[in-house]
């Protein structure tokens, strides 16, 4: 059969043809105008099909695009406001000869704008206000990527206005924030898929740090790393092409300049990784620390609530209040100034401000943002981090000088490895830095504390800046997976009995006739009552393999008894924990009251019905497994 040849002007005879079809429902269409419009763009989306891999990538270019811009709006906006806050009414002070009572003024500042953040949430977004990233990570592991549509509006207008009036959270944390708000919304718009929206929330967080710190690699494993826990090839490509283009966005408007101003730092010698590690130790700690100290006081926060009835559009006031007594004497606590950084790097910093910087900017910080403010942790971090390094850089280099570099280079590591003790994010800190620096030779010791710091704080104490408050929730994040939803779903699911058994006696010959007729790689043994014994891996089999005499070998000669096992009352979370932390990719299932074997669970298998469970997260189904 002869095809005809297609005729030029196809594509817009078929936009046509959309459109004819569209209009002729509607003058069918029995509902009002608002049930049209839903029914005309499912049909829209269901054309253009958008959930396909090569018009998704430009979805996520639109995703870049806006965060980027917002990120600029949102960076501005902050410069102006807090100019506004200090700079201009200073003048106007100064002005009417009245400058002698400034210093009494700025506690003000900052509780009216805690006023402003406070009654804001009260009657404008009638909520309380989230736990930035936690919600975020919270939204990812139950709610399919959903967020609030006008979150990250609400969350730029509260930041601004409590950063920009002296708050002492950061900016960075609000606009990774604003960034998945954009990025979750832009899904709902499209209706996508689950697994799509958790995607595109991934593309904003990207976008919007990669526009703040001018650093795309950090943005797509922070990302990645924090957020989503997923490198598939069809997550990583959209969230790479959503950083690179808020970073265009960025630069274009703010310029391509680095966000910290870090003179060139190198290995001065090998001995010095030692004085590295030792400050990886110390920022460990000091995570530990401004955890706890966060926490605390946002508790305290709390209960003052409750005990003396304070509503609560007060609460960010008083906060505001409280730290800007503490930042009338030293300004560089400050959330919107980064002067105290930049002198730390550069080995400017003085020992009163490096001190006070230290102990106090988890308090500052907790005071605005425990309090119901709005800001992040990020920047806070960074500033202690930088305060402890500088004075462990110059006790080290006055105590070496000829083997050790300046307090700068110091500081810049210990503002990184700090970082990745609260958030236990090593890869993410490593590559911002990277970016940050664009220096090679700094990474290494940069790499080698931002882990040891990351291990210490774990080893320390289990919860992270943003495990704290969900397990608080309810939500159990741990080892990169949701245990808040494994943590219902019972063992038997996932169980199997198709697996090869040996008893203690079996000779070595048969053994090795197994392996090498079955597929499977992994052989259990039980004594003669069917009581597990131990398993017989790849390791063990080489071990026969290689054995010159096989007389007289049996399985309990080389069966490894060490291992972790399952009972039939486990739920699914503990056996995921112990295939996140061991190198067995099948654990034995027994009888809790004899410990027979039952049952085995393969490591793809549980992930794989997690994976499955996840997505029915909140549905009938998922109700019924449960129950």
């Amino acid at each position: 059969m002869n095809l005809s040849p297609q005729k030029k002007g196809s594509f817009g005879r078929k936009i046509l043809a959309i459109f004819y079809s569209i209009f002729k429902r509607s003058r069918y269409f029995k509902g009002n105008a608002r049930q049209l419009y839903s029914l005309t763009l499912d049909y829209l989306l269901v054309q253009l099909n958008l959930n396909q891999d090569i018009p998704f990538l430009f979805v996520a270019v639109i995703v870049g695009l806006l965060t980027g811009y917002v990120a600029v709006v949102f960076h501005d906006a902050i410069r102006t406001v807090s100019s506004m806050s200090f700079t201009d009414l200073r003048s106007v002070f100064k002005t009417i000869h009245i400058a002698e009572y400034w210093t009494f003024m700025v506690p003000f500042i900052s509780a009216f704008g805690g006023l402003l953040v406070g009654l804001y949430n009260a009657f404008v977004v009638k909520a309380r206000p989230g736990h930035g990233l936690a919600s975020v990570i919270k939204a990812v592991a139950q709610n399919d990527g959903i967020i609030e549509r006008k979150l990250w509006f609400h969350k730029s207008v509260t930041s601004v206005l409590s950063i920009g009036t002296g708050g002492g959270g950061g900016r960075e944390a609000p606009i990774v924030q604003v960034g998945a708000a954009i990025g979750s919304t832009v899904a709902q718009m499209l209706r996508f898929s689950p697994n799509k929206t958790r995607t595109l929330l991934g593309c904003g967080a990207a976008a919007g740090l990669a526009a703040v710190f001018n650093a795309p690699i950090g943005g797509v494993m922070f990302a990645i790393e924090v957020l989503l826990g997923d490198f598939s090839v069809k997550t990583f490509s959209p969230i790479v092409v959503a950083a690179v283009i808020g970073t265009v966005m960025s630069r274009s408007y703010l310029g391509s300049s680095p966000t910290f101003s870090v003179p060139e730092y190198s290995l001065v010698s090998n001995t010095e990784l030692l004085f590295y590690f030792f400050l990886g130790v110390l920022a460990g700690l000091s995570a530990v620390m401004f955890i706890k100290i966060y926490y605390s006081i946002e508790e305290w926060f709390q209960r003052i609530e409750k005990r003396w009835k304070i509503p609560v559009w007060a609460m960010p006031a008083l906060g505001g209040l409280m730290s800007g007594l503490i930042c009338m004497w030293l300004p560089e606590l400050y959330g919107f100034s980064y002067e105290a950084i930049n002198h730390a790097v550069r080995g400017n910093e003085g020992w009163h401000n490096m001190i006070g910087i230290y102990f106090l900017k988890p308090v500052v910080a907790a005071l605005t943002v425990g309090s119901g403010g709005s800001g992040g942790m990020f920047a806070p971090a960074m500033k202690m981090g930088a305060m402890l390094g500088g004075m462990f850089g110059k006790i080290v280099h006055t105590l070496f000088p000829t083997i050790t570099a300046t307090s700068g280079a110091y500081a810049l590591v210990g503002m990184g490895a700090l970082t990745a003790g609260i958030m236990r994010a090593p890869l993410t800190v490593i590559l911002i830095l990277f970016e940050v620096t664009g220096s090679y030779e700094i990474v290494l010791p940069i790499m080698f504390a931002a882990v040891t710091s990351s291990l210490i704080a774990r080893l320390t104490y289990r919860h992270s800046m943003e495990t704290y408050v969900l397990e608080k929730e309810g939500v159990r994040v741990g080892y990169g997976i949701a245990l808040s939803v494994a943590e219902h779903i019972s063992i038997a699911r996932v169980t199997k009995t198709d697996f090869v058994t040996f008893t203690i006696s079996e000779s070595a010959v048969n053994m090795i006739d197994t392996f090498f007729n079955t597929p499977e790689s992994s052989f259990l043994v039980t004594d003669t009552d069917g009581q597990f014994s131990g398993i017989i891996g790849l390791d063990e089999m080489r071990m026969l393999l290689k054995s010159e005499s096989l007389a007289g070998l049996i399985a309990e000669d080389i069966v490894k008894k060490n291992v972790p096992v399952l009972y039939d009352s486990t739920k699914l979370d503990e056996a995921l924990k112990l295939f996140e932390i061991t190198d067995f990719d099948m654990l034995p299932v027994l009888d809790e009251n004899n410990n027979v074997l039952l049952g085995v669970v393969r490591q793809e298998e549980a992930f794989a019905y997690y994976r499955k469970q996840l997505n029915l997260y909140g549905s009938d189904e998922y109700e019924n497994l449960k129950s």
